[in-house]
C-alpha cells in the first residue's frame, strides 16, 4: 500500500471532542488526493412524500460501497443524511468510480431516485480553499474524520453548480458491494421532549469559525444540558423493527443483488432480527461479539455530532430550553457570526454499518421525518 494512502490513519488521534475544535489538530489533505461528493437529487421531495428512511438508506449505501471498494484502507469521510463526502487517494479512484456507479444503479432501479456523484481532484478545490482533516476517536468502534478549512464547501458548490465533475456511466463498470449496510431499528423516541437536527456554518477565518463552534457547544451545554443529556439515543430505546415499512429499505438493497422477492427478503430480515433479539436478551457471546451490550455499544458508536465545514449535531432537548438556545443562535446570526438551520422531530433514526462478525459497527444518526436534509433547506432559505 502506498505510504500516501495511509494519510488518515497516520494522523494522531484526538480523543476529546473539545480538541476537534483546535486548529493544530488538523492536517491538510495530500495534494494528489481526490474529493468525492454524493447527494440524492430531489431528497426534499422524497422526504415530504414520507420516504426519509429511503433517503438515509441510500446515503448509507454510498458509504458501505465506497468503504468496501477501498478495503482495508481507512478513509476520511462524513455522512450527511442524503449523501456523503469522501477523501480518497489516487490509487482508489477507479474502484470508487465503479462502486458509485453501482450506487447510482441502486438508487434508480430499486428506489426510483437519482443519486448524483462527483469526483474532483483536490488540486481543483485547493485553489479556492484547503481541506483540513482531524481524526477523532470517540470509542473503540467509532473513528470519525472532522473537516475544516472550507474545501468541502467548495466541493459541494462545484457539484451543484456544474456537471464538469459528475460521474458518467461510461467512466467505469457498476460494481458495488453493500455488505455491512443495515437499517433495522425502529424510530428512537427522544429521551427528552424533542430530537433536533442542527446545522451551523460560522463566518470568518478558520480559527474564528472553530472558536464560534466552540461557543455553540458551550452555550448548548449551559442551556440544554451536559453531553449525556444531549445524547439523542439511549440503549433502552433502541428496539429492533419487524414492520415492513421499517425494513423495506434494507430489503430493497438486498433484493437489488440477490433478485429475490421483497416478501422473502422481509421474512429473512425478521428472522435475523428475532435471532438478534434473543442474543441480546440472554446476553450471549459469539466469538468476539458480546450481544448483551450491543445496544449500549451502538449508542457509543453513534456519530450524532460531526464537522465538515458545517457543525452537524442531532441532540435531545426540552422545548423551553431549546427556545432559549434558539434565541441565542438568532442573536449570533443577526450579528453575522453564523447561519444555522434546524429540524425538530420526536425521534431519531439509525443507518448502520456492521462488520460480518458483529464486533465493529458504526451508526449514523439523523432526525426522523427529514433531519439534516430539511435543516439544510432551512439554512439555504435563510441564506
Amino acid at each position: 500500500m502506498p505510504a500516501q494512502d495511509t494519510f488518515f490513519t497516520d494522523l494522531p488521534a484526538v480523543e476529546a471532542f473539545s480538541d476537534t475544535l483546535q486548529l493544530h489538530h488538523y492536517q491538510e489533505l495530500p495534494d494528489d488526493w481526490w474529493v468525492v461528493v454524493t447527494d440524492l437529487e430531489g431528497s426534499t421531495q422524497a422526504i415530504e412524500a414520507g420516504r426519509y428512511r429511503d433517503v438515509n438508506a441510500l446515503g448509507g449505501c454510498t458509504v458501505a460501497a465506497v468503504l468496501n471498494a477501498t478495503q482495508p484502507l481507512q478513509l476520511p469521510y462524513v455522512f450527511g443524511g442524503d449523501g456523503a463526502t469522501f477523501c480518497i487517494p489516487p490509487s482508489k479512484v477507479q474502484a470508487v468510480r465503479n462502486a458509485l456507479l453501482g450506487c447510482m444503479e441502486l438508487a434508480r432501479d430499486a428506489f426510483q431516485l437519482s443519486l448524483r456523484c462527483s469526483l474532483m481532484p483536490y488540486a481543483r478545490i485547493r485553489s479556492q480553499a484547503p481541506v483540513l482533516v482531524a481524526r477523532y476517536r470517540h470509542s473503540a468502534n467509532l473513528q470519525q474524520a472532522f473537516f475544516t478549512g472550507g474545501g468541502l464547501q467548495v466541493a459541494d458548490r462545484l457539484t451543484k453548480a456544474s456537471k464538469d465533475f459528475h460521474l458518467l456511466p461510461e467512466q467505469g463498470q457498476p460494481e458495488a458491494d453493500f455488505s455491512g449496510f443495515e437499517c433495522r431499528w425502529k424510530r428512537i423516541n427522544s429521551p427528552r421532549e424533542v430530537t433536533v437536527s442542527l446545522l451551523v456554518q460560522a463566518s470568518g477565518s478558520v480559527d474564528q469559525q472553530l472558536q464560534c463552534y466552540e461557543g455553540v457547544i458551550q452555550t448548548m451545554q449551559q442551556l440544554l444540558g451536559n453531553e449525556a443529556q444531549l445524547q439523542p439515543l439511549t440503549a433502552e430505546r433502541l428496539q429492533l423493527a419487524f414492520d415492513a415499512d421499517k425494513l423495506s429499505a434494507e430489503a430493497s438493497v438486498r433484493n437489488f443483488k440477490e433478485r429475490r422477492s421483497q416478501w422473502l427478503q422481509l421474512l429473512k430480515l425478521r428472522c435475523i432480527n428475532l435471532l438478534g433479539l434473543l442474543l441480546m436478551k440472554f446476553d450471549i457471546r459469539l466469538g468476539k461479539a458480546h450481544w448483551g451490550r450491543y445496544r449500549s455499544d451502538a449508542v457509543a458508536s453513534s456519530d450524532y455530532r460531526k464537522l465538515d465545514d458545517t457543525l452537524r449535531m442531532v441532540f435531545a432537548a426540552d422545548r423551553n430550553d431549546l427556545d432559549a438556545f434558539n434565541q441565542w443562535l438568532d442573536q449570533q446570526q443577526q450579528q453575522g457570526q453564523l447561519i444555522y438551520g434546524q429540524h425538530i422531530s420526536d425521534a431519531a433514526q439509525l443507518t448502520c454499518l456492521v462488520s460480518q462478525t458483529g464486533v465493529e459497527h458504526i451508526h449514523f444518526v439523523d432526525g426522523c421525518d427529514g433531519g439534516y436534509a430539511l435543516a439544510a433547506r432551512s439554512m439555504k432559505q435563510k441564506r
